[in-house]
């Protein structure tokens, strides 16, 4: 069977994806990495917030797990192997679900400092209230679009068609 459009455009769309995740865990791995006596109220959150630090500890070597899956899922469906297709369908369950946890807990590991007595409440109001919530729902957001419609797209029967070794001829 010929392969769908659809797989090989989701084939290439994992490595782009993959792509963009290594460069925001490299970004990750650098702002986290920046000194302790950094002026910025979001470095100083992250370096003052022990479950956000252990969260993103987790995040990265995850991260970096999922991508190497996202890759691998890519180079299958591009082969039309049907591990492509499974690990595909699983990458965009796994992803969905750690994303949904990952905007809340950001959204509750960042308004946390905001109950905290002035003045550090004042300095943290702006980056916290406004940056931190909503980078993260919207980032969130964003991520969590291309694992619902690979999620889709992988289960259209088409698809699922064309990832089914040929029928045998019988003698």
């Amino acid at each position: 069977m010929q392969r769908p459009a659809s797989v090989t455009i989701f084939g290439v769309l994992n490595f782009v994806f993959a792509a963009f995740a290594v460069i925001g865990l490299m970004a990750s791995v650098v702002l986290f990495s920046l000194p302790g006596d950094s002026s910025d109220p979001v470095i100083r959150l992250l370096r003052q917030s022990a479950t956000y630090a252990v969260w993103l500890k987790l995040c990265i070597p995850l991260g970096l797990l999922s991508c190497a899956a996202l890759l691998a899922a890519g180079l299958g469906l591009l082969s039309l192997k049907s591990w492509g297709r499974t690990l595909s369908v699983a990458y965009a369950i796994y992803t969905i679900v750690f994303v949904l946890v990952g905007m809340g807990l950001n959204l509750i590991l960042m308004i946390q400092p905001l109950s905290e007595p002035a003045p550090r409440q004042a300095e943290l109001a702006v980056a916290v209230a406004i940056g931190g919530p909503l980078s993260g729902t919207v980032g969130g957001l964003f991520w969590v679009v291309y694992p619902i419609l690979l999620l889709v797209f992988m289960l259209r029967p088409k698809v699922v068609a064309a990832f089914r070794p040929p029928p045998r001829p019988q003698t």
